[in-house]
């Protein structure tokens, strides 16, 4: 059972600061994505260590604008070497991740790896068998198949420094491939506890030789974050940035750039198509540098179908919020962009009459139904914040041929801001806990039922004592199921 006070947790104010998320803000869009260096070197990484091909834009709706580039993925899957490295690392990231479904599959209904499809990537053992390596044999554990993952990168991997421009310092680069006493089971089985505990910090949770670090973010965003990062995590550091961004491109944008150039910002959010916990870490990002004394008002526009997570944006006494939640005329057919819409030019209308008119704004949403008001309001400067899986393509093409900012926001809300998620969660157990469970319970109640079926009578002096004495230093526990118990009580004598 773990001690667990009600009261120390209702009166707890102190919560850990949280990352600065502006260091994990992706490269701005605007910049043409023809320049080679900007994600040349870590779609060709991704490549080798097993990304997964729906990042390359493969297997996905034509819309979907991939992180990585499929011309390098084309490229070297045409290469024998290439394809061995990158089956064997999506192999070891498959056992690794899903070793105990595996080893229950083998050990107690006798199967081998070629015949677990749902665990293990079949293409990846015809793929290898294909070009000459047979990974599956009779009566191998699964620990050896691990091993044998090591030992048979070990020739191939150094026939892959061709990929790479010969200014990067290669060891630096295998070193991603090979772990400590990766020829051992002890080894492996270190490696895995690691990756066990801090998988969400590996590269799209792919499992590569790697010390984690929360402050991070997605090491794969562009050439730009990686090399630097490879090379102070080899002790080293990297100094020509020419060589990974172009400097004939336009200077990079980030939230500090658009707020200085602008005056009085609105932001619109469209809570049905943007991830709660990410915008909450950008709110929290602009409000500690201090940039949300520009925002003249935040928009939230909700749907009744859509999560309770925005309660804990909501909550922020800092933000000039506004919410508004929509209901559904037609179960089928939300009214959430209309309403966002409609707001949004309202207070545009409104702030024109004002000493300090709106002149900037930015749209949280992926949604390019927000297209036309971008369109149709020139006057402002826009800024977009969009999510990788759900901009489309067109898009996507949109914002870029018309010269509007954009960001991604996933970096915003990575694994590593666990101390975010974890406030996310905390706050709607505590509104759980404090309007569900505690507005029902009244101590007096309590007290006055207990008189009354033992059929005694105390006043109003002679309850305040007994509670004081008896009952205020009692706390609540919760038992391993989750129960809620009393602790702390007073020993009966009979």
């Amino acid at each position: 059972m773990s001690d667990f006070s009600i009261g120390n947790m209702l009166d707890e104010d102190k919560r850990a600061s949280l990352q600065n998320f502006s260091e994990n803000l992706p490269i701005n869009s605007t910049r043409a994505e023809t320049q080679k260096t900007k994600r040349e070197i870590v779609s060709r990484i991704a490549f080798l260590i097993g990304i997964d091909d729906r990042y390359f834009g493969i297997g996905q709706n034509e819309n979907i604008n991939p992180q990585f580039y499929r011309s390098v993925y084309d490229e070297m899957n045409q290469d024998k070497e290439a394809r061995i490295v990158r089956h064997l690392c999506r192999l070891r990231t498959k056992l690794q991740r899903n070793f105990k479904a595996i080893f229950t599959e083998m050990n107690s209904d006798i199967k081998n790896l070629d015949s677990i499809p749902d665990l293990v990537p079949q293409d990846s053992l015809k793929s290898l068998e294909a070009d000459g390596i047979q990974f599956v044999r009779a009566r191998r554990r699964l620990d050896e198949y691990i091993v044998d993952v090591h030992n048979y990168l070990l020739p191939h991997v150094p026939n892959c420094q061709k990929f790479l421009p010969e200014w990067i310092k290669w060891p630096y680069v295998r070193n991603l491939f090979f772990i400590n006493r990766g020829n051992t089971t002890e080894g492996n089985r270190d490696a895995a506890r690691i990756y066990s505990e801090f998988r969400d910090l590996f590269p799209y949770q792919a499992f590569i030789n790697w010390n984690p670090d929360e402050g991070d973010g997605n090491i794969l965003r562009d050439d730009a974050k990686f090399i630097p990062i490879l090379y102070e995590r080899n002790r080293d550091r990297f100094y020509d940035m020419s060589k990974v961004t172009d400097a004939g491109d336009a200077a990079l944008t980030n939230p500090e750039d658009f707020f200085a150039n602008a005056s009085r910002v609105i932001i619109a959010v469209d809570c049905e198509n943007a991830d709660p916990c990410k915008v909450i870490g950008i709110m929290k990002d602009l409000d500690a540098k201090g940039m949300i004394n520009k925002v003249k008002k935040i928009l939230l526009v909700d749907d009744e179908h859509t999560s309770a997570q925005w309660r804990a944006l909501r909550r922020n006494e800092n933000l000039p919020l506004e919410y508004y939640l929509t209901d559904r005329v037609k179960d089928e057919k939300s009214a959430v962009d209309v309403a966002l819409t409609i707001k949004f030019y309202r207070e545009i209308a409104e702030s024109r009459l004002s000493d300090t008119p709106v002149d900037s704004a930015i749209i949280i949403s992926s949604d390019c139904d927000f297209w036309p008001l971008i369109e149709l309001t020139p006057e402002i400067k826009f800024l977009v914040m969009l999510e990788y899986d759900n901009c489309s393509q067109a898009y996507y093409q949109r914002l870029q041929n018309n010269d509007v900012p954009f960001f991604y926001i996933d970096e915003f809300f990575t694994a590593g801001n666990i101390e975010l998620k974890t406030e996310v969660v905390l706050q709607e157990v505590i509104r759980e806990i404090e309007e569900n469970h505690l507005s029902k319970l009244n101590l007096f109640s309590v007290i006055n039922r207990a008189l009354s079926k033992i059929d005694l009578k105390m006043n109003e002096s002679e309850i305040s004592q007994f509670i004081e004495k008896y009952i205020a230093n009692m706390t609540v526990g919760f038992a391993k199921n989750g129960s809620a118990v009393l602790q702390n009580k007073p020993i009966l004598k009979y």
